[in-house]
């Protein structure tokens, strides 16, 4: 069942009775929409975790299958989370996912590159000279099976760390460890302070009860400051302190925390866009 576009005239309460009446095993969506859908099926007292679905295939979100929100939806629907990893402008298919191996054990999520159809690279930002294994760099693909838009060395531009090792699931092919941190102009610069969207969604995933839509607002205030405040919903406003200290040492900066009551923020129904910064300039 493909849920990822909401469009079509079929609303999230129609998709979740379809996923009562006909039982799919398999759902393919972002993993924003995988926790809305969830979440209506409990509105209207139906339990996801007792459907049929036993695979959740997400995609076309940074970092979407790893940490804590794989464990927020894997809870959610009782069922193993699968990452797909691509670019459409690259291949019109994924280029990545991960395996059970994977995803098991202590050490990070790593997601399988497809080296059969497809050559990835890692470069260097400023001059985009290869980066030796085991160091952080920027995503290079030359797609082998595409006759309609070849392309050779397209600049994908994710962050992550290549590992040429095999797999403990018997897989050769090369994998970016900890999966993929984000694109190179995702980044955010905080009073000279650079993260990732991805290290707020896990921050904000990490604190119990947090509801599953946030947002992250970057202004300047009177005192020509750059300020981050993060939107999040909760039924106790001390909350806020917890997501607070999660950004702080996931990302080692302060930021201010709104709590609102739950269901405040639109729900995601389309690709999440969590940050919305309102600087004139932005750095």
């Amino acid at each position: 069942m493909g849920a990822g576009h909401p469009g079509g005239g079929m609303d999230s309460q129609m998709r979740a009775t379809i996923v009562e009446r006909f039982a799919p095993t398999v759902i393919t969506c972002t993993p924003s929409y995988a926790l809305h859908l969830g979440r209506v099926m409990q509105e209207m007292g139906k339990d996801p975790a007792a459907s049929a679905v036993r695979l959740v295939f997400v995609g076309g979100e940074p970092a979407s299958g790893i940490g804590n929100t794989r464990k927020r939806l894997e809870e959610l629907w009782d069922a193993r989370l699968i990452e797909f990893y691509g670019c459409t402008e690259a291949a019109p298919h994924a280029g990545g996912y991960s395996c059970p191996a994977s995803a098991s054990g202590d050490g990070p999520v790593t997601t399988h590159l497809m080296e059969d159809i497809q050559v990835w690279e890692l470069v260097e930002p400023d001059t985009h000279a290869p980066v030796p294994e085991g160091e952080r760099g920027l995503t290079v693909c030359t797609n082998l099976n595409s006759e309609s838009s070849p392309q050779l060395r397209f600049m994908v531009g994710d962050y992550t760390v290549f590992d040429t090792s095999q797999c403990a699931c018997g897989r050769t092919h090369v994998r970016a460890v900890g999966a993929f941190s984000g694109r190179a102009d995702d980044l955010i610069n905080l009073r000279g302070i650079k993260m990732y969207p991805t290290q707020i969604e896990q921050a904000v995933r990490a604190v119990a009860g947090i509801g599953d839509e946030y947002e992250v607002v970057i202004a300047t205030n009177d005192d020509g400051l750059d300020v981050m405040t993060v939107r999040v919903e909760h039924d106790d406003g001390a909350a806020g302190e917890r997501v607070a200290a999660e950004v702080r040492s996931r990302c080692e900066v302060r930021v201010d925390v709104e709590v609102l009551a739950p269901g405040t923020l639109p729900k995601t129904e389309f690709k999440a866009k969590r940050v919305r910064d309102t600087r004139e300039t932005s750095a």
